[in-house]
């Protein structure tokens, strides 16, 4: 199997400057290396009437995670992650994600996320595994 290479031309749904459909999620890194974002969930992004499709939270989820991996020079792309709900979102309502790395074993990265909504309360937890390139 020949090298994956990973070039960034700016089409990444979910970060990706030059997507015209994309989320264009912008990121800060913290103090304590956690990578934060936040998001406005339109009609657009809904599943049920109203209710934002619990996949593109997962998405965001999973973003701010890898997302992290690169900035602190993990250089680990995604191999697995498990999302669990706690509450729905409405259309309408703005998220706060916030992904840190919890620990790391040989070529293995793991990590969590967080969703929160505007009052702080627990949206969506995810935990998740990055094998490194390198």
């Amino acid at each position: 199997m020949a090298q994956l290479r990973l070039d960034d031309d700016g089409y990444c749904f979910a970060c990706g400057r030059n997507n015209p459909r994309g989320l264009k999620l912008e990121f800060k890194l913290d103090k304590e290396n956690c990578l934060t974002t936040e998001f406005r969930f339109t009609k657009e992004h809904q599943g049920y009437k109203d209710i934002v499709h619990g996949g593109i939270i997962a998405l965001i989820l999973d973003e701010v995670m890898g997302n992290l991996s690169w900035k602190l020079g993990k250089n680990a792309i995604g191999a697995q992650i498990d999302v669990r709900f706690k509450r729905p979102t409405s259309v309408g309502s703005t998220l706060y994600f916030k992904g840190w790395i919890e620990k790391e074993e040989r070529n293995i990265v793991y990590m969590k996320a967080e969703a929160r909504d505007k009052d702080n309360a627990l949206v969506a937890l995810a935990s998740g595994k990055g094998v490194r390139l390198e």
